[in-house]
């Protein structure tokens, strides 16, 4: 059982979604502050779609919010693997870096 099922079950430190009650996922207008930053792959791709880089920003910040490892992030990020991998590249590309600049320039927490 995943940590984010249990939770369901009542607990007062989280929402509906699986989500603590006090992280609010990226607004429209938070991200269109950082969307620029994010390099996508464009054009055909075999195999199943990627993950919405959207979900993989929050995803991330998310973690980084809540401390909690990559394998008890809530299932509404999509696979915990997909957004560790993506996460990595990002900061491998030091995209991340840009993301988080970005964000606390405008007094965000990340």
């Amino acid at each position: 059982m995943r940590i984010d099922d249990q939770a369901k079950d009542g607990d007062d430190c989280s929402d509906i979604e699986g989500l603590q009650s006090d992280y609010q996922r990226l607004t429209d207008e938070q991200w269109s502050w950082i969307k620029h930053i994010v390099h996508t792959e464009d054009g055909p791709r075999r195999g199943r779609p990627r993950t919405d880089i959207r979900t993989i920003v929050d995803a991330a910040l998310y973690k980084t919010r809540t401390g909690i490892p990559w394998r008890e992030l809530p299932a509404e990020f999509g696979s915990w693997q997909t957004a560790v991998r993506r996460h990595n590249q990002l900061i491998a590309s030091s995209q991340w870096d840009e993301i988080t600049r970005a964000l606390a320039e405008r007094d965000l927490p990340q």
